[in-house]
């Protein structure tokens, strides 16, 4: 099995995912709940999703929306949109470019020089011992209904939106994922 930081641009990954810990672990803590799969296909009071295909899950948490200013391959930073932060035995993780407006997005598998200047996703899955993802051969849509104009400003902005997308794991098997969040930034 393949760990989330292996492949042929393991520094790429690699300051990805330490990007990744240091904003999850700055968020508040989700309150766990129940998640209900027909909720997620309409709208979520925070975030929650359901998982299926190479492997079933759900996600459900309070949203996050965090800037990282100087992120991204060219440093120009992005916005990391989650269902909440630290380990959970799923979760969804988008990475936005700035300048971001409501709409519908296409999402993809970006290069490691793309990181943070096209919209792209992540599903992670905690099997104890260790964190695997699923990014590869992305298709699909991510639709931000309601999202912050100015990115300096976003503690209290409305953030609201619906996803369907497919992606492949390491071993190849897709994984499908539909899901909606509406919350406002802490």
């Amino acid at each position: 099995m393949d760990l989330p930081l292996r492949s042929t641009k393991p520094v790429a990954r690699a300051m990805l995912a330490v990007c990744t810990a240091v904003m999850l672990s700055s968020c508040e803590d989700p309150a766990p709940k129940a998640a209900d799969p027909d909720k997620a296909k309409t709208a979520a009071a925070g975030f929650e999703a359901v998982i299926t295909g190479a492997y079933d899950g759900t996600v459900s948490g309070s949203g996050v929306l965090v800037l990282l200013a100087n992120a991204g391959a060219d440093k120009k930073g992005y916005l990391f949109l989650a269902d909440g932060r630290g380990l959970r035995p799923h979760g969804v993780t988008f990475v936005l470019p700035r300048g971001l407006k409501p709409g519908k997005h296409t999402l993809t598998s970006p290069s490691v020089f793309e990181i943070g200047s096209v919209p792209s996703v992540r599903v992670d899955r905690d099997l104890g011992n260790a964190t695997v993802s699923a990014e590869r051969n992305t298709s699909g849509y991510l639709e931000l209904s309601e999202y912050p104009e100015d990115e300096s400003k976003l503690t209290g902005a409305l953030v609201s939106g619906r996803f369907e997308f497919k992606t492949e794991n390491a071993e190849g098997g897709t994984v499908q994922v539909t899901g909606s969040f509406s919350f406002k930034v802490k």
